[in-house]
């Protein structure tokens, strides 16, 4: 504690250091009126726990910041920070700079209203309810009850049809029943299912390091923090409405993959927008490729892409995954040590956090400015003679695919869906050809 007592004084800070817990609590209801505590996770006579419990049991101090400070191995610290109600916490060992980026976050999020509500004293759970080899992550549970709820769904939507348009009398026969499923189960309605599967399959040795709320802690500091420690395992980002699975080795991105996102994440049309595939070869190639087989390396095969165009699509299809989930306001975040999955093992892309970061924030300015200039249910046309001024031959491959889905009855909206251009890149040629009078628009 000596050591990061002398860390945060030089860095303008001004600690007190208690010898263990129970002396921590002592100094907080004598002493003044502290901003944070930075609290250890093992402590004699009373652990970070016991402590966080009998500060919340007291009125006076309940609402004081906490960040937690915890060995790599140890197992219940995702859990602690959850039912403490911690602003963030810290693995050790950590370097100077990590240690003020996490203490100032912290203020900054309390100063903000950004800190996670906190429980009261007496109703924090004992701690061995939560401990993790009693208690599941809540995050792998959510996850999994989903994804059963979803291959319900799925199966409901795909089986109903076909049976209630059999007859009454038919109905009862096994036989004709059997048939008429076996007619719905393409090979796209496999493909759908077993992808569905998929997150059912949570590695049983797969140990939570650290989990919360997105919403209290922005993905970008998380993000930032694994690649300072160079920690490796996997990210889980889960909405109500899409999840997002990032592997990190060493610190750096080595895939992004999505569940429940639309079209634009999915990777063919990464493929479609790099004019290796048009939508009709991909269409026929999905149809006919097995349910287990991965797109990229039956594209690959197929001669239709080599291995460098395969890691070109994954490297743009993992960033703009990254891009769209740092806009998400909300969500619950799990990192995870567990073995990968082999197309991660496979794509190893090593991207850079920082950079990603830096261009998701851009990205994010942007946006805003673009949104609020143009309306998304008008019509565009294309100017003819405006066109002819810039050149066709001048056009890059964006700009040919967006104006390709220029219409002359499309809105800004469907121009977007059909370009098959991811949908910041197309608003923002869409942007551009306005204001350089390319497309125009009109009433719909």
């Amino acid at each position: 504690m000596k050591v990061v007592s002398a860390i945060l004084a030089r860095n303008g800070f001004d600690p007190t250091v208690a010898r263990d817990g129970l002396a921590g609590i002592e100094l907080i209801k004598k002493g003044p009126k502290y901003d944070l505590v930075l609290l250890d996770f093992v402590m004699p006579r009373m652990n970070g726990y016991a402590f966080c419990r009998e500060l919340r049991s007291n009125p006076a101090h309940r609402t004081v910041p906490v960040v937690l400070m915890s060995a790599k191995g140890d197992k219940l610290r995702g859990q602690f920070v959850q039912q403490t109600g911690a602003v963030d916490a810290i693995t050790k060992p950590f370097d100077a700079r990590a240690l003020v980026a996490v203490i100032e976050g912290a203020l900054a999020k309390t100063a903000e209203g950004r800190a996670r509500p906190v429980p009261e004293g007496a109703k924090m759970l004992d701690e061995d309810m939560i401990a993790e080899s009693v208690r599941p992550s809540l995050m792998f549970r959510h996850m999994r009850q989903r994804a059963g709820i979803d291959f319900a769904q799925h199966l409901a939507t795909v089986m109903t049809p076909a049976i209630m348009s059999l007859s009454p009398e038919a109905r009862t026969n096994e036989a004709a029943v059997m048939q008429a499923i076996a007619r719905v189960m393409t090979g796209d309605v496999v493909s759908m299912l077993t992808l569905t599967l998929r997150d059912l399959d949570t590695p049983p040795d797969a140990k939570e390091v650290m989990s919360g709320d997105v919403s209290a802690i922005p993905l970008a500091e998380i993000l930032q923090l694994l690649q300072m420690q160079r920690q490796t395992g996997v990210l889980r980002v889960a909405t109500n409405r899409a999840s997002v699975t990032i592997s990190l080795r060493q610190g750096l991105i080595d895939l992004v993959q999505a569940r429940h996102s639309s079209d634009e994440f999915k990777l063919g049309r990464y493929f479609i927008e790099r004019g290796l595939v048009t939508r009709e070869q991909l269409e026929a190639l999905l149809r006919e490729k097995s349910p287990s087989a991965l797109l990229g390396q039956v594209l690959v095969e197929a001669g239709v892409a080599t291995q460098d165009d395969l890691i070109a699509v994954l490297e743009r299809q993992s960033s703009e995954l990254i891009y769209e989930v740092l806009r998400w306001p909300y969500g619950r975040f799990s990192f995870t040590r567990e073995p990968f999955r082999p197309e991660v093992e496979q794509a190893r892309l090593g991207l850079p956090v920082s950079s990603l970061v830096l261009e998701g924030f851009r990205r994010v300015d942007e946006w805003r400015l673009m949104e609020g200039t143009i309306n998304f249910d008008q019509v565009v046309v294309v100017d003819q003679v405006a066109l002819d001024g810039v050149g066709s031959g001048k056009l890059t491959r964006t700009e040919e695919l967006v104006l390709g889905a220029v219409n002359g009855s499309r809105t800004v909206s469907e121009v977007i869906k059909e370009s098959a251009v991811g949908s910041f890149d197309a608003i923002k040629t869409i942007y551009q050809f306005l204001q350089s009078r390319v497309l125009r628009t009109r009433a719909a």
